[in-house]
């Protein structure tokens, strides 16, 4: 079973290039500018996927000056003006689990494999894999003695159709050359317009994303929402024993006087800036249960999943990103094309997602007959 890890160390690592051309087994390379590169780090010699790019471990001497020196030597000649990356680590290390996600990985053997920069991943050959295990990798800096974090699992059904990694994939193949997106480029692209999804959803539905918090609040009467997905309140209950609770009503800060009384069975809440909930009346701690709207939660992880009603609308999410893709490009006039129209998609999710009752035609069962000019009315 072949296991494989896109090689991405590249993408936003510092960069410089040859001074001079660098023959073959050499253990000195000539460079422009090292800034950004340290003492025993992995460097990569050329552009990810080119037939004579490799990578090399500096020696322990602090890099400066006009050339850098090697802990070993080049495998290839390359020309002045190479580029070359400070990747930091050389190697990936495959693990294993015998037991699918739900074990431990650990390395196999032969599994610490150094990276292979001239094609676009680096892979292993697991000869005695199952199609029920599943695998970790990380990277490993040899010069340094340190690992990267762990990767999600890989199985052998792939990612689903809807993760993050699928559609960072599907997006790719939609370009002739998608070499220039790097992972975080589309990622940011999906987890942008998923927020637009969500904002779209929520208009037409108000009982989506909805989410409930128990928000503390001192004798002053205020407390600090602290959930990382609130947007806004919907509803709130107030509780003064934690046993009984009482609908708040939520009133302008400006709308009260310093001396003014309020009831525990009629309280009423405030806000102060975005996150800070005032409750009155104070004197006394207590509780507010927030039924709040929530934005969703970022997509981060290569197995993380588009939310259950998004999943039927996904050519929205590569329309844009092909939209976003074409731009960086400077391809402006294909961007332009009505067939990558994200917000086309988006029009058509909202109606699909109307409930009945709140849009479109109302009808109204007649119970008696009518007949004659006498029934009708003009208006």
């Amino acid at each position: 079973m072949i296991i494989q890890t896109r090689n991405i160390l590249t993408e936003n690592a510092p960069k410089t290039y040859t001074s001079v051309a660098v023959a073959s087994g050499v253990g000195t390379i000539g460079w422009k500018n090292p800034a950004g590169f340290g003492a025993s780090w992995a460097i990569q010699l050329g552009e990810t996927g080119e037939e004579q790019s490799e990578v090399v471990v500096l020696s322990s001497n602090t890099p400066s000056g006009t050339a850098g020196t090697l802990s070993g030597s080049t495998l290839y000649s390359h020309p002045a003006d190479t580029p070359i990356y400070a990747i930091k680590y050389d190697q990936v290390v495959f693990e294993r689990s015998t037991a699918g996600t739900s074990g431990a990985a650990t390395p196999m053997t032969g599994g610490t494999v150094t990276i292979q920069a001239d094609g676009t991943v680096t892979q292993f050959d697991d000869t005695s894999g199952a199609s029920s295990y599943a695998y970790r990798t990380y990277f490993r800096s040899s010069g340094l003695a340190v690992n990267s974090t762990e990767s999600d699992w890989i199985t052998s059904g792939g990612f689903s159709f809807y993760s993050l990694a699928a559609m960072r994939d599907r997006a790719r193949g939609r370009l002739w050359n998608a070499d220039y997106l790097t992972d975080q480029f589309l990622n940011d692209g999906i987890n942008e317009w998923k927020d637009q999804m969500t904002n779209a959803v929520v208009s037409v539905n108000e009982e989506y994303a909805m989410g409930t918090v128990d928000i503390p609040f001192g004798t002053a009467g205020l407390g600090t929402i602290t959930t990382s997905d609130f947007k806004q309140a919907k509803r709130v209950w107030i509780t003064f024993n934690g046993s009984d609770y009482f609908k708040s009503t939520r009133v302008d800060s400006n709308s009260f006087d310093p001396d003014q009384i309020f009831n525990t069975t009629m309280p009423v809440h405030y806000y102060q800036g975005d996150t800070i909930l005032g409750i009155k009346p104070d004197g006394q701690a207590g509780t507010a249960r927030l039924e709040f709207y929530r934005f969703g939660t970022t997509m981060v992880n290569d197995t993380d999943e588009l939310p259950l009603p998004f999943r039927s609308y996904t050519k929205s999410f590569m329309d844009y990103l092909e939209n976003l893709a074409l731009k960086k490009d400077q391809k402006y006039q294909e961007a332009r094309d009505p067939k990558r129209d994200a917000d086309a998609e988006k029009l058509l999710f909202k109606a699909e997602m109307t409930p009945r009752d709140k849009s479109g035609q109302q009808y109204v069962d007649i119970v008696e007959p009518t007949s004659g000019e006498d029934n009708l009315y003009y208006g």
